[in-house]
């Protein structure tokens, strides 16, 4: 009875991460929509401009230590093309 219950719990809780990232796929779809409607070119770059980039290995990391570090980079100067 007890396994049966703790297998019954694991099973909800994946049910609940599949969902967050279904909902999640949705979004970033929708979002993508948006963004390519508006600018649906490449971005180039020039050199001297200032560009940032985003980590993205660290949104689906699950240790704690590197929950916090941050996303993106400090700006940084493109210095050819």
């Amino acid at each position: 009875d007890t396994s049966t219950h703790m297998a019954y719990v694991a099973q909800q809780q994946l049910d609940g991460y599949d969902a967050t990232v279904r909902h999640a796929l949705k979004r970033k779809a929708a979002f993508d929509k948006r963004v390519l409607a508006r600018s649906p070119r490449e971005v180039i770059f020039s050199a001297g401009q200032l560009v940032q980039f985003f980590h993205s290995n660290l949104n689906t990391t699950f240790e704690a230590k590197r929950k916090i570090l941050p996303r993106w980079s400090p700006p940084c100067r493109i210095k050819e093309r």
